[in-house]
């Protein structure tokens, strides 16, 4: 934010899908269009957004006043995205990213990547704090146990995978369910478990 701040009337949530959706015929183009009018006109604020259509499932992350980038979800693969920054390995030269087009410029100009051999854009413009301990990772946590409950994962974490692939097939009631869960079965079921008025 020090190097690209947030445009107080810049574009924010409530304008998007006015803006990009009618202008459009695919997923590709919809993170295209977002790209290029935060560009011009800056954020006031940063979002995640998924774009997808019969082909293809893109999520989009808008980054300070007028930086994004963009992922393709593979067709084999799952995401779970709390309100936190979530795309971790980037790879600038994969048919399957976009981004602002001097956003390697800006991570480079000022040093901005903590990781010595990798592009991790959480680490880069992400959060790591007590909120995402306590509010954003376990959500995280608890999908990605729900979808593969043969891996072990912590829930505060702060290095969740963002993209993650199940054997199972998802259905709209295992979506249901991660989208309205508490924790269920496990010690951090908000309703309680040990039957205590705490």
């Amino acid at each position: 934010l020090g190097v690209d701040p947030l445009v107080d009337d810049g574009l924010g949530e409530e304008d998007i899908t006015a803006i990009v959706l009618p202008y459009i015929h695919s997923a590709r183009e919809g993170v295209k269009r977002l790209g290029a009018l935060l560009e011009q006109y800056g954020t006031y604020e940063t979002n995640g957004i998924c774009f997808s259509d019969k082909d293809e499932c893109w999520y989009f992350e808008s980054i300070a006043g007028h930086h994004w980038a963009a992922i393709r979800i593979p067709d084999d693969a799952y995401v779970i995205a709390p309100n936190r920054f979530n795309i971790d390995d980037f790879d600038f030269d994969s048919d399957d990213t976009l981004f602002a087009s001097d956003l390697p410029k800006l991570i480079d100009q000022y040093h901005l990547n903590p990781d010595r051999d990798r592009v991790d854009l959480r680490h880069i413009f992400g959060s790591a704090t007590i909120k995402d301990t306590r509010y954003n990772n376990p959500r995280a946590w608890y999908g990605q146990k729900y979808f593969n409950p043969e891996i072990e994962q912590d829930p505060f974490d702060q290095d969740l995978p963002f993209i993650c692939r199940t054997q199972k097939k998802i259905s709209i009631e295992d979506v249901k369910f991660v989208l309205s869960s508490h924790y269920q079965n496990t010690k951090y079921d908000v309703y309680g478990s040990t039957n205590t008025d705490a």
